[in-house]
């Protein structure tokens, strides 16, 4: 019968790799000729990209139930987070010894306390409640006599990670390096076009997959200022505000894609594949993962390691706040439905040259 662990294995043409597991190693298309420029190397693969669709062929054993889990998703995004903390939580099992039918509460605890020792808290609490979800499900389907995840606890407190954010300094610098990448040739429609990508994560604090569903026709004006009118979390539309440098980063780039032979018209990508040596094939948006590459590739050229798309739009939340904007604009703009969740975003311990104990004077 197929195990846990094999259900939570991705097909799609990848394999489960014959060492310790390493979730995101993801080595299809790299090295390959005929692949864009766009490739997301194995080092930096995103892990959002394993999604778990357990294989017609082994829906056995727990299979049903996590494809219902996964459904519960209200966007691709959502359940490829719940696939990936499935697959988290099916390789813990396996190397635990454990049987996903046979835990007890005590095994669900050292589950919860490997996690809390290994990534934020809302991580931890967002893989525990889809552990929950597991099993109040096969519950309810009578696979399991009780549920040992009924008395599961969340994982409370504030992080102190400062969840990869970039100083201002910091994100001088990354835009710095793309930059430089104008006075090389070779490179040249690259930079503008990630000058402009990585520059409205920056300076937006846009998500990976509201750049992803740009489109050229979302660009316009408004009350005398730049817009871009985007799909957000939810299938909400919402406006953003673009500032002047950055419409002139991206009027640039739609600029040189013309000159490369390629005008972009108003239902096309805003952003598109550029294959190496600066070839644009055609009208292909970026996906979710070459984004996530582009992003990733710009920051180690900038010297700064093991950060992402997300970090840019943590990094925009944290800059807008600590420049002085009030917590409601920062909230609008960045699409949070909850101001605790702008809070949360905003990763910085408590500064001391603006405190509180500033304001007492007796």
């Amino acid at each position: 019968m197929a195990s846990f662990v094999d259900v939570a294995t991705i097909e799609h043409g990848l394999h489960r790799p014959s060492g310790p597991a390493r979730v995101g190693s993801d080595t299809s298309c790299y090295r390959n000729p005929s692949c864009t420029d766009d490739v997301v190397p194995t080092a930096i693969s995103d892990p959002s990209e394993n999604l778990i669709e357990p294989p017609t062929g082994l829906l056995r054993d727990a299979g049903q139930i996590l494809e219902a889990i996964i459904r519960r998703g209200d966007s691709p995004h959502t359940k490829r987070a719940y696939a990936l903390d499935l697959r988290c939580y099916a390789e813990w099992l396996e190397a635990e010894d454990l049987a996903w039918d046979l835990v007890t509460s005590d095994d669900l605890d050292r589950y919860r306390e490997w996690l809390d020792a290994r990534y934020a808290r809302t991580t931890t609490n967002r893989r525990l409640s889809v552990v929950r979800s597991l099993y109040a499900e096969a519950h309810r389907r009578h696979r399991i006599h009780d549920d040992p995840a009924a008395r599961l606890r969340g994982v409370r407190g504030r992080d102190e990670r400062d969840g990869g954010v970039l100083t201002r300094q910091e994100a001088r610098e990354v835009m710095e390096a793309i930059h430089a990448d104008l006075h090389r040739p070779s490179r040249r429609i690259l930079a503008r076009r990630d000058l402009a990508l990585v520059g409205l994560l920056l300076r937006t604090g846009v998500r990976r997959s509201e750049v992803v569903s740009l489109r050229v026709r979302s660009l316009g004006t408004a009350q005398g200022h730049n817009i871009a009118t985007l799909v957000g979390k939810g299938n909400v539309t919402r406006t953003i505000k673009i500032p002047t440098d950055l419409q002139r980063d991206i009027a640039a780039w739609l600029e040189a894609a013309a000159d490369a032979g390629v005008t972009l018209r108003p239902d096309d990508p805003l952003f598109v594949e550029i294959r190496r040596g600066g070839h644009i094939p055609g009208r292909r948006p970026l996906s979710d993962r070459a984004v996530y590459g582009v992003v990733q590739r710009r920051l180690l050229a900038a010297g700064k390691e093991g950060l992402g798309p997300h970090s840019l739009r943590a990094s925009f939340v944290t800059l807008a706040l600590e420049g002085g904007a009030p917590l409601h604009l920062v909230q609008r703009a960045a699409g949070h439905a909850d101001p605790r969740t702008t809070e949360r975003y905003w990763r910085r311990k408590d500064g001391l040259d603006d405190n509180a104990v500033d304001y007492v004077r007796l």
